[in-house]
């Protein structure tokens, strides 16, 4: 896939032929730099070039586009320079990068390119903007799918449980604090200080019950919102399967249930 080897010889090779015409005796030698300078940079630009060609033959495609960088912050205007360039981004997938490495090509081509080789270039950049909005379109569909009834009632489930965790571990230790510090007599009854500590240990057990549910019902709703991708094919359409859950809680006397119910 690479290519331009021959052509970036070809310039660094005119580049340190080439030499200044009728130069004025003051500014000779300063322009004579220049060109050095300009030739020793296609030199570096070309060997960052051959390594980068060496790398991408191995599969080592970061690399690669590592050493092209350094080539075009070398030599800018070499157009096969940001054609590899793209190449190597459309083989990482990615698109964006791609369109405009092949975009600076074509403009550094410039209006005297061959119809053919703009035509191809164009061609590229077209398929990779389809690709984008396809995979757009495919990952908004994922995240559709994650979010099913099933799996939206166990999020809105899950926050319920972690609010009433809350709010009994609170009044558990408010009813519990107020337990040990009641006097039997001139607080009340012993029977009065009874009632606290039922209540206390009640509320204590409704905190445990929605702790752990609050665990379980989060937990499946996180492992289904990243596991879940329905339709498995694109290419096979329907919805995703029917899927419920509720919650119930029973008060009963001296306690209470909470039942948990799924249905696959």
């Amino acid at each position: 896939m690479f290519r331009g080897a021959r052509a970036l010889l070809l310039l660094v090779g005119v580049a340190i032929l080439a030499s200044p015409v009728l130069a004025r005796a003051s500014g000779g030698d300063d322009e004579a730099d220049g060109e050095q300078s300009k030739s020793a940079r296609k030199e570096q630009a070309l060997k960052h070039f051959l390594r980068a060609q060496e790398l991408y033959k191995l599969g080592r495609y970061r690399e690669a586009i590592a050493r092209l960088e350094a080539a075009v912050a070398l030599d800018p205007q070499a157009p096969d320079l940001w054609y590899n360039l793209g190449v190597v981004h459309e083989k990482l997938g990615e698109a964006d990068d791609a369109i405009v490495a092949y975009e600076r090509y074509l403009k550094l081509l410039g209006p005297d390119a061959d119809v053919e080789e703009v035509k191809r270039i164009r061609g590229f950049i077209e398929r990779l903007r389809g690709a984008k909005t396809e995979l757009k379109a495919r990952e908004a569909k994922r995240m559709e799918h994650r979010f099913t009834p099933f799996s939206t009632t166990l999020l809105v489930s899950s926050g319920v449980s972690l609010a009433a965790t809350g709010v009994f571990s609170y009044l558990a230790i408010h009813d519990d604090r107020a337990a040990r510090n009641f006097t039997v007599g001139s607080g009340g009854t012993y029977a009065a200080r009874q009632t606290l500590i039922d209540r206390s240990r009640a509320e204590a057990i409704f905190a445990d019950v929605f702790g752990a549910l609050t665990l379980v019902t989060g937990g499946v709703a996180l492992t289904l919102y990243l596991s879940s991708e329905h339709p498995k094919s694109d290419d096979l359409p329907g919805a995703p399967p029917a899927r419920a859950a509720w919650i119930g809680v029973s008060p009963l006397v001296g306690g209470g249930a909470v039942q948990l119910g799924m249905v696959f």
